[in-house]
């Protein structure tokens, strides 16, 4: 029974025109927006290759320099843009892709592609999770605000109910026909960004085939919200009209307005801070208390001096074997570390506190959670970011303490004006990046998988709950 109430209405969404209009136009944004998508990454990956080999030729060649000085001058870490980012390119745009490793300090993300982009597309990004988390609840809609409402407008529903059609059936037919066709627009869109994101030139992500395979069922159960919210508004509706106006309001709401206003309600509530006070922290907190003329700072360099002159065995700075002025460099390094670690865990937790926020609002809006968890199995949400930006900090420190390593070692009684080569700078490592797999990248959005999971089972009752009353009504009447 359930097949061929499915088939039937196959049927007749193929001789409605608007239906297959509807269609058409999703599927046509959907292929756009997954080009799009692979000619970004290309291009970012292509950059990217350009930029990490012309980083290294100047390193390799930037001639006789101190080794602190070039710590100053350094190098970059560049961000690889992975093969996911086709599908969902998340915040890949707003937090930057590589990272300045200079001495004594830790820089931010630069090279936002965001900043480039002209004002159209700072309000909307074309992707294809964007295509399917907007569209593909309002193809639903289209689909089956009449299910119901319909047939009782037209009085086929008594009829098929003294027939002995069982509502249930005559609902999961109605939700299978409309749920095949929004999860052909599902597979459609992530196979066609599976066969582009293949290409030559593009970062594979670790565990790329599970992390797809949980895209599919993350984007089938949000599609299935929808299905049953439409049979249930549907069977609780008078007329279909009325059913419309009712799925249209809630489209606004789930997919526009909530996404829009979760993530700024978010911000004023759990404020990051300003970018601006952030960095002249980072500097004033890191320099002062060991570099500034305070007591504290004097007292500390006097504290540093005199545990390395014990541990030598010597009683002044000229009969150390290595060279003091390295010695103290990298002392502050590694006090400015312990700043910069606290300092930044601050501002990620203002971060989480902000997902948190954001969250909360997603149990009005399941786009909300299904960005959460899209943009974390792509490989482009806060915690990827986070990964990367603590990742380029470790090999800062480590290529730090390698280059002041020289000047201890072989600075002697030259001190700054001590200079290595070319030879020595070409030994010097590259930085590798590698993303985390998925344990840890969905480790962060448990709690929107639960809300996804409240949102089917609360779609299921409203379903149930409009079939039982509707139905009812109608056998009564």
């Amino acid at each position: 029974m359930i097949r061929a109430i499915a088939l039937k209405e196959f049927r007749q969404y193929w001789r409605d025109g608007r239906f297959v209009t509807v269609f058409g136009i999703v599927v046509a944004l959907g292929l756009a927006a997954t080009l799009a998508g692979w000619s970004a990454v290309s291009a970012m990956e292509r950059e990217r290759a350009a930029a990490v080999a012309t980083d290294r030729e100047i390193w390799d060649n930037q001639g006789l320099k101190n080794p602190h000085s070039a710590a100053h001058f350094s190098r970059y870490a560049f961000q690889p843009t992975f093969n996911l980012a086709v599908f969902d390119p998340g915040l890949t745009d707003y937090v930057g892709n590589a990272i300045w490793l200079e001495a004594h300090y830790r820089d931010p993300a630069a090279l936002r592609p965001i900043e480039d982009a002209v004002e159209i597309q700072r309000i909307a990004q074309l992707n294809p999770a964007w295509v399917i988390q907007v569209f593909g609840p309002l193809l639903i809609f289209v689909l089956l605000y009449g299910a119901v409402a319909g047939e009782r407008e037209s009085g086929t529903l008594r009829q098929l109910l003294a027939a002995g059609v069982r509502p249930v059936s005559l609902l999961l037919g109605k939700a299978v026909s409309a749920f095949s066709l929004t999860g052909l627009l599902v597979f459609g869109v992530l196979l066609g960004s599976a066969f582009l994101m293949s290409a030559d030139g593009i970062e594979r992500l670790p565990d790329t085939g599970l992390r797809t395979v949980g895209l599919i069922a993350l984007y089938l159960v949000y599609l299935a919200i929808f299905v049953f919210v439409a049979l249930g508004v549907s069977s609780l509706s008078a007329r279909s009209r009325t059913a419309l106006a009712a799925l249209v309001g809630i489209w606004i709401v789930a997919t526009i307005l909530g996404p829009r206003i979760g993530p700024d309600v978010a911000g004023a509530l759990a404020p990051a801070p300003p970018a601006h006070e952030f960095a002249a922290r980072l500097q004033q907190e890191s320099s002062d208390p060991f570099w500034g003329s305070s007591e504290e700072a004097v007292e500390r360099r006097q504290a540093v001096m005199d545990d390395v002159l014990d541990a030598y065995g010597v009683e002044t700075i000229e009969e150390l074997p290595i060279n003091y002025d390295g010695h103290l460099l990298q002392e502050s390094e590694e006090f400015a570390n312990d700043v910069f670690d606290a300092l930044y865990d601050e501002l990620w937790g203002s971060y989480e506190r902000q997902r948190a926020v954001a969250r909360a609002f997603a149990l009005l809006s399941p786009t909300i959670a299904v960005q959460h968890v899209s943009m974390a199995l792509a490989g482009t949400d806060i915690h990827a970011y986070r990964h990367f930006a603590d990742e380029a900090e470790g090999f800062r420190r480590e290529f730090v303490l390698l280059l002041n390593q020289e000047m201890i070692d072989h600075g002697g009684a030259d001190g700054y004006a001590y200079v290595s080569g070319n030879d020595f700078w070409r030994q010097n490592p590259d930085f590798a990046y590698t993303a985390p797999g998925i344990g840890d990248a969905i480790r962060g959005v448990r709690g929107d998988v639960l809300i996804l999971l409240l949102w089917l089972a609360a779609a299921v009752a409203l379903a149930a709950a409009g079939a039982r009353r509707g139905f009812l009504a109608e056998v009564a009447a």
